[in-house]
């Protein structure tokens, strides 16, 4: 019963950990365009975002554990999500991202 109720608690937080996170990202940036802020609240990304723009909206990266991670080269980064692969141009902005 104890590992029911750990379980359902950690469910209910991290449903908010994710809104929390982002507008601490949010209140740190406050250059960020209005566009990109809305997006980061609904946890969507779009062109042009910048890395730290995808990290509010999206959190962390799969750790290597999981998945592949971080992958750069010469054409810039790619970073692999559960469901998503996100790439990035040499100047850190994404340039498309699609399904695993």
């Amino acid at each position: 019963m104890k590992r029911l109720s750990f379980i359902a608690l950690a469910l209910l937080t991290a449903c908010e950990v994710a809104p929390l996170r982002r507008e601490e990202y949010i209140a740190k940036h406050p250059e960020w365009e209005p566009k990109m802020v809305a997006l980061i609240r609904d946890g969507r990304i779009a062109k042009g975002m910048t890395k730290e723009q995808v990290r509010a909206a999206w959190g962390r990266p799969c750790p290597r554990v999981v998945c592949q991670g971080t992958t750069r080269g010469a054409w810039g980064e790619s970073w692999e999500y559960d469901t998503q692969i996100v790439f990035f141009d040499t100047q850190g902005k994404v340039i498309r991202w699609e399904p695993k």
